[in-house]
């Protein structure tokens, strides 16, 4: 393997370091975060994190042995030095991040890319200035499963969709999207999205006035697929369910069940057919690493010339995709 790229983490919160404390999730993704990821690829030297909070600072030099640690960007002994920032801050501080990086090759970032579409975009347009390349943490583009599935795969286990459905929450600024990516990863380009029953949309989750938005997505070549949110104060959920012409697949439990359901004989009628949905045939889950292999790809990326699974520009079509159910959901009601 080449030499490691030099990396800072900048910000120091739950995607960043705090879910690795979570026993339950540990048992299905033992990298849950960033730091996780980081402690363990050769092909990153993480060196730094940047955080305001002094007990974020203290947990990754106590818990981490992060070499260097520090409050603001600004007191790094050598900012040039570093060519990988994973920006795990809110969206609007990652511009100016950008900026007190000037030896910047490439950036892992969280979603949303900007605090709207177009911050976002001044965000891509100086990564491109400066030749950085862009991963979007969309963490199911790099399970083995789900890419297998994206190359083929699913076409070939249950044939071409035919009706398609979606369970999302905690916003669609945040689960939402991750939603929305996975439906194109898996099913096809995104063309457009649209809110239905813009009335029962509620408030709950982590972005600042993100909304959880019934919509439908439709598909550049295929069926439209039908999205509703529910609460995660009841149970989380962010899961599809794909029926096609020579059977169905689930994909549950926040992508950690996957199941196909064979086309048989319907047990009614002759000469008829249905869905075996009391035969599922389910597939060991392979998320775990899915993170981890997201950076072997940043740094294939950086090093090789790889192609990114997961770019900034994809990221700001979904963001751009999201804004607009929050737009018009947002619109009152013309009158008849």
């Amino acid at each position: 393997m080449n030499a490691p790229l030099r990396t800072i983490l900048v910000g120091f919160g739950q995607i960043a370091a705090g879910l690795a404390q979570d026993a339950r999730m540990a048992a299905y993704f033992p990298y849950a975060t960033h730091a996780q990821a980081l402690r363990d690829h050769p092909g990153f030297d993480w060196a730094a994190v940047a955080d305001p909070r002094p007990e974020a600072l203290e947990q990754a030099r106590r818990a981490w042995n992060v070499p260097e640690a520090v409050a603001d960007l600004g007191a790094l002994a050598d900012p040039r030095a570093f060519e990988v920032a994973v920006l795990a801050t809110p969206p609007g501080a990652r511009i100016a991040a950008l900026e007190r990086l000037p030896g910047l090759r490439a950036v892992f970032v969280e979603k949303p890319l900007g605090q709207d579409v177009a911050e976002a975009e001044r965000f891509l347009a100086l990564c491109r200035e400066r030749s950085i390349l862009v991963q979007v943490n969309y963490w199911r583009r790099g399970d083995e499963n789900f890419r297998a599935l994206a190359d083929g795969g699913l076409a070939k286990r249950i044939g071409r969709p035919r009706a398609c459905f979606g369970l999302y929450g905690n916003g669609l600024k945040n689960n939402g999207s991750h939603l929305i990516d996975f439906v194109a990863m898996l099913l096809g380009e995104v063309a457009e999205a649209a809110p239905f029953c813009p009335d029962s949309a509620f408030a709950e989750g982590p972005i600042p006035g993100d909304l959880n938005v019934p919509f439908t997505l439709r598909l550049a070549d295929g069926p439209p697929v039908a999205v509703q949110p529910v609460r995660f104060a009841d149970y989380r959920e962010v899961g599809l369910d794909i029926w096609a012409e020579r059977g169905r697949m689930t994909l549950y439990q926040e992508s950690l069940r996957l199941c196909t359901y064979p086309r048989v004989e319907n047990r009614g009628l002759e000469r008829e057919y249905e869905i075996a949905t009391d035969r599922p045939e389910c597939v060991e889950p392979t998320c775990g690493q899915a993170l981890l292999r997201m950076y072997g790809n940043l740094f294939d990326a950086v090093r090789a010339g790889a192609a990114l699974w997961s770019t900034g520009d994809r990221a700001l079509h979904t963001q751009r995709l999201v804004q607009s159910v929050l737009l018009a959901a947002a619109r009152p009601t013309e009158a008849a």
